[in-house]
């Protein structure tokens, strides 16, 4: 809905240094790629427009990788701005709760998705978001979300959380590539969307990276 349909299954997670590295890179791979994930520190370095900017250049549905963890009052901006930016989903803790996550709801009005973290993909993430990402993969279900984060590191777990949200929820599945995660595993065990970017932005041929992935699940 929110994403799209899976066409490559690959989510580009654009964390180059500055807008004319994500360009190039862009420019080499945007006609095989589904998504383009902004994090942080682009959008601080080069602003929040860039998103409209991307988005109307390329024509790809946006993934804001923000991860909101914070008050109602300032995730509620947080979204409302990402939304008039142009963005298509928009990734938020689920640690903040579940009335705050309603809020959240509330201000994506079906215009944004909303993607629940369920697990970090870093040691770190054993010890505080392990404990409970069945729970937050839960509440997607119980708040209607459009879907969770699962992390691409530990497949078995994308496993378990596939089988707790059902199939009509959205999985994306980041650490794929540099952090260890394999594109073919996290597809089978039930991601729609890797979320792939220090593999493809940092390669000599961005390009080739993109098609040697798509040829190795057969897109």
């Amino acid at each position: 809905m929110f994403l799209g349909k899976p066409n490559s299954h690959i989510i580009l997670a654009l964390d180059t240094e500055s807008k004319a590295e994500a360009i190039k890179v862009l420019d080499q791979t945007h006609d095989l790629i589904d998504v383009i994930k902004f994090n942080y520190p682009l959008i601080l370095k080069e602003g929040l427009s860039l998103i409209s900017e991307i988005k109307q250049r390329y024509g790809l549905k946006i993934l804001a990788d923000f991860k909101v963890a914070d008050v109602p009052v300032t995730n509620n901006r947080i979204v409302e701005l990402v939304k008039k930016a142009g963005a298509d989903a928009i990734m938020v803790h689920g640690f903040i709760g579940t009335d705050a996550l309603l809020e959240i709801m509330n201000i994506a009005n079906n215009e944004i998705g909303v993607i629940i973290v369920t697990e970090l993909t870093h040691p770190g993430g054993l010890e505080f978001t392990r404990p409970y990402s069945i729970d937050f993969a839960n509440i997607c279900s119980l708040i209607d979300a459009y879907g969770i984060q699962a992390p691409g590191t530990r497949p078995d777990q994308i496993k378990q959380l596939r089988n707790t949200i059902g199939e009509n929820k959205t999985i994306v599945s980041c650490g794929v590539g540099a952090q260890g995660g394999d594109f073919r595993e996290v597809l089978k065990a039930g991601a729609d969307f890797a979320i792939i970017g220090r593999a493809i932005y940092n390669a000599p041929n961005p390009r080739e990276v993109v098609l040697n992935l798509r040829e190795s699940v057969n897109v």
